[in-house]
């Protein structure tokens, strides 16, 4: 059909306005930051990608995409399986979990948004076809302080056809009242979960404030409580689990079915996230069989621009076990310019299949005139040497 030509990264910048402020339990995300993979073979077409790890590091990642780029020029864009095991088969020495397959994912979705554009094809008819004809879709932020300004984003959302919400802690001891306002302002309208977001905190609470925190939440009827301590720790996921009747949920920093596997046998997630720009749909499908086999459901993590949306929504509806997929509702212009219908449409809470070619995104380098990237070190995620939080 076509061979690799190149395989590019780009990375878009959106700064929110200082007015915006938000905040996490671990830190402040002040940008926008989308790093795109982008293929393009030797009759000029492209695929895109994203990788999700490049919100958080920029140096590692260009390394990364030249040393795949170099062991797949000339590969087939049809052979998308043969692509991912020479990747992790030339690179298995340092590359078990982390940056590495990240990278890998953004190169398998573009693969596969390529390979649909060829064949005038959907990507979810590349994955074997449509096992539902819509998906559930949440809108997730919540990273305020007050529930005023949460309660006017979550409107929006709601306008918008959401009808599920997800909110950031920033505060363990305020949560439960902006909580409660939420379930007051949005009753049998609109559906609560909310992220701890000490999956990656390099700061973390201790396990007793997430099992008193989830006792509080228990009353409120939420969806989920998500990454409620970090990602390594298996036996605190153990404790709060068993401390709870509120679903747990885990963990988008996992980006393997082999990585799953331990948090599977130890039954710590009654929902299990793993992050589409991270895995691919090669490893993804892995490790949703993986999750099918435990009986597990599987809300799909995609924190990112329009590309790791539509990737969310494409493989969500070729499974049996998909619950829900994430639609990264921070206010920035920049998905306006990748989806390919402007924007996506929502009805009650769902997003039906996509009419499109591939994934539904495209590319214009005009885009990295107008939302430059300022190479830095990234403090979304907070390293001050803070006291560990034992109470709520």
């Amino acid at each position: 059909m076509s061979k690799i030509n190149n395989i590019e990264v780009f990375f878009l910048e959106y700064p929110f306005p200082k007015k915006i402020n938000y905040r996490y339990s671990a830190g402040v995300v002040e940008n926008m930051i989308v790093p795109i993979i982008k293929i393009t073979d030797n009759k000029g077409e492209y695929g895109l990608g994203e990788v999700t790890h490049g919100q958080f590091t920029h140096k590692p990642i260009i390394g990364l995409v030249q040393h795949f780029k170099d062991l797949l020029k000339g590969t087939d864009i049809e052979n998308i399986n043969k692509a991912w095991e020479n990747m992790y088969g030339s690179s298995v020495f340092w590359n078990r979990e982390g940056i590495g397959i990240g990278v890998m994912g953004g190169i398998n979705i573009a693969m596969y948004d390529l390979l649909g554009k060829k064949l005038k094809q959907p990507v979810y008819q590349l994955l074997g076809g449509i096992n539902k004809d819509k998906i559930r879709i949440y809108a997730s932020n919540g990273l305020f302080e007050s529930s005023n300004e949460l309660i006017k984003d979550a409107k929006k959302a709601y306008k918008l056809g959401f009808r599920v919400y997800k909110m950031r802690v920033v505060n363990p001891n305020s949560v439960i009242k902006i909580v409660a306002s939420f379930k007051k302002q949005f009753n049998n309208k609109m559906d609560l979960i909310v992220d701890a977001v000490q999956g990656s905190a390099a700061n973390p609470w201790s396990t007793k404030v997430s099992i008193n925190l989830a006792k509080e939440l228990e009353k409120y009827n939420i969806l989920f409580f998500e990454e409620p301590c970090r990602v390594e720790n298996l036996k605190g996921y153990s404790e709060i689990k068993r401390s709870t009747r509120l679903n747990i949920a885990g963990a988008e920093s996992i980006p393997t079915a082999r990585a799953f596997k331990p948090y599977l046998d130890s039954a710590v997630f009654d929902v299990l996230q793993f992050d589409i720009a991270t895995s691919g749909f090669t490893e993804g499908r892995r490790i949703a069989d993986l999750a099918y086999i435990h009986n597990k459901p599987i809300a799909l993590h995609s924190w990112g621009s329009a590309i790791s949306i539509m990737a969310g929504i494409h493989f969500g509806l070729t499974i049996p076990n998909s619950a829900f997929t994430e639609y990264c509702f921070m206010d920035h212009p920049i998905n306006n310019y990748l989806f390919e219908n402007k924007r996506l449409l929502i009805s009650n809470g769902y997003v039906d299949k996509p009419k499109c070619y591939g994934l539904g995104v495209k590319f214009d380098k005009n885009l990295i005139k107008k939302f430059p990237y300022k190479e830095k070190i990234n403090t979304m995620i907070s390293t001050s040497n803070n006291d560990i939080k034992l109470t709520i």
